[in-house]
């Protein structure tokens, strides 16, 4: 302050001893106006009062130096009493307005900071998705912007320390949800509109991330529920018929049982084996989905072969057959490739199954082997006809109803399986007829959402 005033009268001299070399040449109106606009820029760069300091000594100076007679505050001519009284008022009402205009300069910077505080604070908040990390940029805004000395979040804050400062506390309130209490300490006293927006934002922040989970939840109950439906649906269309064979057929042989041969007996008895073993691999399969939509998969990945899977495959169906219906080919550098072996088995069992079931008698389901960039790929080629596109689009679908009419749970769960090891499952046209289905599994185990080779 003592600053200001010193500059000020500085100013104040300097102007005097040209006004006095001046004298000669220049009337009091001149000097008069040189002085006023001395006082209105005091004024827009200091305030009213050393504006309101600097017209009362530049009276005196014009009084004593520039009107007659000099180096004394006599006036001789009553007529500049006058023009000192019209000065006064006027240097005082320009240095009241030069004090405004600097004080509405000031509240615009200080508004377009806060604007500007707010709308990078707005911009943060709305590339977070927790909690913690609203909270956290709460406490770094209010510390670097605010110059808070210290914040955090009741109730989960340590008791607070001895503060030579203010402490406010303000809650974390959006509409009727309260999620805690701001308590934040300052030396000096901070904007409280500015500290309230900052809360209210972060308030807002925190009901937009409950909102968004609420949602998700009620997505995950929706899908849920709709499970639960389309296994309502599997259990009244296709479930219902094995048992109804499996009941006639058991109720045939009980009741007609003396009027039976040993042949029939035999047919009857293998009709509700087969019947048996059907529902048990439907409510295998039933059971397969469950646990993958519920995430429930827990794999065992070990560094296995992929020809050694093809080779299982071929002898299982061997065994159900009695027939050469596999035939495998596979290089000779085939890499292992990390993944849990008996699911991975299950997996390429359903397609192998599901590609049997449409392979002519004559031909032979392939199974290949070979490595592209990083992915090793499995192919398990059928030589039937090919897949309308729109079958195509939703055979790998939970519960999605075949030619057959039956619903196909194979595909999707050999599907979920192979990406629950990170790879991926397509089906492609067999040139001449037919469909290939196309394993890519990442040879190091990585996410095929990185590869641009699966998908």
């Amino acid at each position: 302050m003592l600053r200001i005033y010193g500059v000020m009268v500085l100013a104040i001299m300097v102007v005097t001893v040209l006004a006095v070399s001046l004298r000669a040449a220049l009337t009091l109106a001149n000097f008069t106006m040189i002085y006023l606009l001395l006082v209105f820029f005091i004024a827009i760069q200091n305030g009213t009062v050393p504006a309101f300091a600097a017209a009362v000594i530049s009276i005196m100076c014009i009084n004593f130096f520039l009107i007659r007679p000099y180096y004394s505050l006599a006036i001789a001519d009553p007529r500049e009493l006058l023009d000192l009284a019209v000065f006064f008022i006027v240097a005082g009402v320009a240095g009241r307005l030069g004090a405004y205009s600097r004080l509405q300069a000031h509240n615009a910077r200080r508004r377009a900071q806060e604007q500007e505080i707010l709308y990078h604070l707005t911009r943060t908040f709305n590339q977070i998705t927790s909690r913690e990390a609203v909270l956290d940029a709460l406490v770094k805004t209010l510390s670097h912007d605010l110059n808070a000395q210290h914040t955090d979040i009741l109730p989960n804050a340590n008791p607070l320390a001895e503060y030579e400062s203010t402490v406010h506390y303000l809650p974390l309130q959006s509409g009727e949800s309260i999620y805690g209490t701001v308590r934040a300490t300052f030396y000096a006293p901070p904007p409280l509109h500015l500290l309230s927006s900052c809360v209210s934002l972060a308030a807002n922040a925190l009901q937009r991330i409950e909102l968004v989970e609420l949602a998700v939840k009620s997505r995950e109950l929706e899908e849920a529920d709709n499970l639960k439906t389309a296994l309502l649906h599997a259990v009244s269309h296709d479930l219902r018929t094995p048992i109804t064979i499996i009941k006639s057929s058991a109720s045939n042989l009980r009741s007609l049982y003396h009027q039976l041969s040993g042949d029939e007996q035999i047919a009857i008895a293998e009709t509700i084996e087969t019947e048996v073993d059907e529902l048990n691999k439907l409510v295998g399969n039933l059971l397969d989905m469950s646990r993958l939509n519920a995430g429930a998969l827990t794999l065992n990945s070990q560094p296995n072969s992929l020809e050694e899977i093809a080779g299982d495959v071929a002898a299982r169906v061997w065994q159900l057959t009695r027939q050469e219906r596999i035939k495998i080919s596979f290089p000779g550098n085939m890499p292992s490739v990390p993944f849990d072996y008996g699911l991975m088995l299950q997996a390429v069992t359903n397609i192998v199954e599901n590609s049997l079931r449409y392979e002519p008698p004559h031909l032979q389901i392939e199974i290949r082997g070979d490595v592209q960039n990083k992915m090793a790929r499995l192919m398990i080629v059928n030589h039937g006809a090919t897949i309308p596109p729109d079958v195509k689009a939703h055979m790998m679908q939970p519960f999605y109803h075949g030619r057959e009419g039956r619903i196909g749970l194979g595909l999707p769960i050999a599907k979920g399986i192979i990406e629950a090891h990170h790879g991926c499952l397509s089906v492609e046209d067999t040139p001449g007829g037919g469909a290939t289905f196309v394993v890519m599994l990442s040879r190091d185990g990585g996410d095929e959402a990185k590869n641009p080779d699966c998908g």
